[in-house]
């Protein structure tokens, strides 16, 4: 009984942390590089890299029936917990609200007409 319980909450912490990554991943991918030169964050190039690297990681340590199984307790999948939620905590915030791509082609604070 107490095994199947622990291996509920290791599983729940890895899927949590394995969606965390991908989601880090597609909010990356949808700013544009000005955002992390102006918030002095490394690159958009680099955090792809450190991003793609830690989400392929945290897929490798989910339990039995999708990755190879220690979870993310495991050293290589906290050390790849830890880079997203850096990406997280102290970068996301950082770049601001959300901009599309280059040309900035979010939504406008300002009044562009109409009624």
């Amino acid at each position: 009984m107490f095994q199947f319980l622990q291996f509920l909450v290791v599983a729940a912490i890895s899927y949590a942390a394995f969606g965390a990554g991908v989601w880090a991943l597609i909010d990356v991918s949808r700013r544009s590089n000005d955002a992390f030169v102006s918030a002095s964050k490394q690159s958009k190039t680099l955090w792809v890299v450190i991003l793609v690297v830690a989400t392929a990681l945290l897929f490798i340590s989910l339990p039995y029936p999708f990755g190879g199984g220690s979870g993310p307790l495991g050293i290589v999948g906290l050390a790849a917990a830890v880079a997203v939620i850096v990406y997280h905590v102290g970068v996301k915030p950082a770049l601001g609200p959300h901009r599309r791509g280059p040309s900035g082609g979010g939504r406008s604070d300002r009044n562009t007409g109409g009624w």
